[in-house]
């Protein structure tokens, strides 16, 4: 139970569950990139990893200007048929390639730890125990990837219009925040696997030391002698 679970294992779960809803809000929400909102002649209002809201823009490669894309939408909406190579730029692909590989490791991570606290007997925990720890891992270490490239490219001069007003927002800063929350339950539930692996290994012992000693040995009692 709860109140039985060791100081490390409950701040391990505490910063897991942190870690899934920030970065669930990161992976929904579109304000990864934002424009100034006092810039009022901006063509972009705001982007996440699958919608883009433009206040009104035309595909740089259309000359004569003939469609302008106004609001929000999915960046996989039949509208943006002919902006999609625009949008779907190599560096953006890898960044929602990898953080939903990431968001989906931290999922599995969570399901693992709910099956663990709820129905699995306690001698299996510590080997489970073991697969969520490098599923939080690989979780971490796929956002961080993700928000380093959108960090380090997001904003810049090649990609969206006006990226003189443009800047990572909160969404983004979400990301970040999770991916290091991921890393923080990790090493807590490292920490935690480590001081059940000591446990483990003093009852073994004592077990043995148990079984060997002969005053506790199981079997016909010695004959009594006569006097």
């Amino acid at each position: 139970g709860w109140s039985q679970m060791s100081l490390g294992r409950k701040a391990g779960y505490l910063f897991t569950a942190m870690s899934l809803v920030l970065v669930f809000i990161a992976f929904t929400t579109p304000y990864w990139l934002a424009s100034d909102p006092r810039v009022y002649s901006a063509q972009l209002l705001r982007l996440g990893l699958w919608e883009t809201c433009f206040r009104s823009f035309a595909d740089p490669r259309d000359l004569n200007m003939e469609k302008y894309y106004v609001g929000c939408r999915w960046i996989f909406a039949y509208e943006y048929n002919t902006l999609r190579d625009f949008i779907e730029i190599p560096f953006f692909v890898a960044v929602q390639v990898f953080f939903t590989i990431g968001f989906t490791l931290l999922l599995l991570a969570c399901v693992l730890l709910l099956a663990m606290h709820i129905c699995l007997p306690s001698a299996r925990t510590h080997q489970l125990l073991k697969v969520v720890i490098a599923l939080l891992l690989a979780s971490a270490v796929c956002n961080t990837i993700a928000v380093i490239v959108f960090g380090a490219r997001g904003d810049g001069r090649d990609w969206m219009p006006d990226p003189d007003h443009n800047f990572l927002s909160w969404s983004f800063a979400l990301g970040v925040i999770g991916a290091f929350c991921t890393y923080v339950a990790a090493v807590l539930f490292a920490v935690d696997s480590r001081r059940m692996a000591r446990k483990l290994d003093e009852q073994e012992h004592q077990q043995q030391a148990y079984s060997m000693n002969p005053t506790h040995t199981m079997g016909v009692p010695p004959p009594q002698t006569r006097a």
